[in-house]
């Protein structure tokens, strides 16, 4: 590079110049400077007039190149590029600037390319995806050959470089690369056209893989070849993925499809946007009808109050059910059953209905109820005919008790009287209840104590009577030997507890514990003899206790001593399997 300062003028003499110039023009730096040197005459006369018009029409403070051909003192011309500005020294306008001989410009170029190319070599092998490029011509484009790949090629496929360069891209392909696909692709090649397209190619194991290609062209310099460059990235996770999702889409698509509900996804201002077969075999529209129309659509007009326009802020069903009223295609009404929940896509919100046809279920619920009905209007005269019946047994005896002088008759007719009643008294609870299988134990036993001493009433005892019961539901099964046996037990005592006292006291307990029933009877009497054992026992009093307990599978026991004696039964209760 040789600096200079020439004049302005029609020699264009120079003023100064770099010492180096010899080494460019073979000319030394003083006969270059000498007065009889003339500049213009060692221009090639094919440049000269182009450089002379070129100096001539320079503006004043801007840079300006020019090439010309200049003459070596040997004799032969040089490639020169010029870079020159008119300026001004001392109010004298001159001309500045630097000599580079093109062929050093050439050098320079081409390390400024050899730096750009190893830029972009290391950029292409820094890059995950893989790079392909190839070379065609022309005329005969798909006839290409693989003339560059870079390493992320290289470490995918397992193929090195000098295994693919030369060979056309189709020996990455196999079985399960698709033929409509590489039509695409050579069709775009064709042409000429850029493409993007996604299919399977092979690695050097033979394992598939997906890859996005995204390819364009690029003619070479001489015009008869396309560089073709191809940018290849791995999309097999996202392959799978998209399979799974559309395994799961499809499999949901079949179980809405195959579903017995009708099943709508429904936008929040309430058109239907998808729905299922069955949704439109209940209403009796075809899919295209139904999409599209609003939820009120299929609503009679005297529930659309009932039946919101739009469902933004409502509430959905969650685990339990609402009951509408819809109408079919025909103007038929029909009971349903519906299940709605809310999700999200694409940021906005979907409701899901499941709708049933409940007009089945109605009407089996009415037959139903109209048989419970009879049923329970039937029980309560049974338990109301058994009762009377009791009560005409019990008015026999009462009959025998009035013919009777014998006492020991006359009590055996009361305690047989006592017990019919304790039974009778089962059947008219039952008959006031709401169930007609369970009666309160509790209220049993106060309206049981009553009778009881209604029948004593010749009893000239002062006899106090206590109760500690918890409210507990007996069945028909448990409460009727309940009520006998707590008959046989309370009866005792009064008949048996209380000699050679004038008072006495009696306790009655009931509680429940851990799924069972606790029942005891106890007094502050005489006790029983040492020796009473209930299982040897033989008369009719403690051997319907002890059968009324084996009847409940019960566990009783019996305790005696200077308190008195108590009569315990624990039992498991017997819950109504109805219920």
């Amino acid at each position: 590079m040789v600096f200079f300062h020439r004049k302005n003028d029609d020699r264009y003499r120079y003023v100064d110049i770099s010492p180096n110039v010899s080494h460019l023009l073979g000319y030394t730096r003083s006969e270059l400077k000498h007065e009889y040197f003339n500049w213009p005459s060692h221009i090639h006369p094919e440049d000269r007039q182009s450089v002379m018009s070129f100096l001539g029409s320079l503006p004043l403070g801007n840079t300006r190149k020019i090439e010309y051909r200049f003459k070596h003192k040997s004799g032969h011309y040089l490639w020169l590029r010029e870079e020159v500005e008119l300026i001004e020294e001392d109010g004298k306008k001159i001309l500045a600037g630097i000599i580079i001989e093109k062929s050093e410009d050439k050098q320079l170029q081409k390390k400024q390319s050899d730096e750009r190319q190893k830029l972009q070599q290391l950029a292409l092998d820094n890059l995950n995806d893989m790079v392909v490029i190839t070379k065609a011509p022309k005329d005969d484009p798909l006839n290409s050959n693989i003339v560059f790949v870079n390493k992320s090629f290289e470490e995918f496929t397992g193929y090195h470089s000098e295994e693919v360069i030369n060979k056309t891209p189709t020996f990455l392909h196999g079985p399960e690369t698709s033929a409509e696909t590489i039509n695409r692709i050579n069709n775009k090649i064709r042409e000429g056209q850029s493409l993007r397209e996604e299919f399977i190619n092979y690695k050097k194991d033979g394992t598939p893989y997906w890859v996005e290609l995204d390819m364009a062209p690029f003619p070479t310099e001489d015009g008869n070849y396309d560089f073709w460059v191809g940018i290849n990235r791995d999309i097999t996770q996202r392959k799978k993925a998209e399979q799974k999702l559309w395994e799961s889409e499809k499999r949901h698509r079949t179980f809405t499809e195959l579903a017995f509900d009708a099943i709508f996804e429904i936008h929040v201002d309430g058109t239907i946007l998808r729905c299922n077969k069955r949704a439109c075999e209940l209403f009796g529209y075809d899919r295209e009808e139904l999409i599209g129309m609003h939820v009120l659509d299929l609503t009679p007009k005297e529930f659309h109050s009932k039946q919101p326009e739009t469902f933004a802020g409502i509430t959905t069903t969650g685990d339990d059910a609402w009951e509408r009223t819809y109408q079919k295609k025909d103007g038929t009404k029909f009971p349903t059953e519906i299940h709605t929940s809310f999700y999200e896509m694409g940021g906005q919100k979907r409701l899901i209905a499941y709708v049933r046809d409940n007009t089945d279920h109605k009407k089996y619920e009415q037959t139903i109820r109209k048989s419970l009905k009879e049923k329970e209007t039937l029980l309560a005269e049974v338990h109301h005919r058994v009762k009377n019946n009791l009560a005409i047994i019990s008015g026999l005896l009462q009959m025998q008790v009035f013919n009777t002088d014998d006492e020991n008759i006359l009590a055996k007719l009361k305690e047989s009287q006592s017990r019919i009643q304790s039974i009778a008294m089962v059947h008219e609870k039952l008959y006031s209840s709401e169930t007609f299988s369970e009666i309160a134990i509790d209220k049993y036993i106060d309206d049981l104590l009553h009778m009881i001493e209604e029948s004593m009433s010749d009893f000239e005892k002062d006899i106090c009577v206590n109760t500690d019961m918890e409210t507990i539901l007996l069945t028909v099964g448990q409460a009727i030997p309940c009520g006998l046996l707590l008959n046989e037990m309370i009866t005792n005592c009064y008949k048996h507890a209380f000699e050679h006292q004038e008072d006495g006291k009696i306790e009655i307990s009931i509680k429940e514990e851990a799924e069972k029933i606790m029942l005891s009877v106890a007094d502050n009497g005489v006790g029983l003899p040492e020796d009473f054992d209930i299982e040897q026992q033989s008369s009719l009093g403690m051997s319907i206790i002890n059968t009324l307990a084996n009847q409940l599978n019960g566990q009783l026991n019996v305790e005696s001593g200077d308190f008195g004696s108590r009569f315990s039964l624990a039992f498991e209760i017997e819950r109504d399997v109805e219920k």
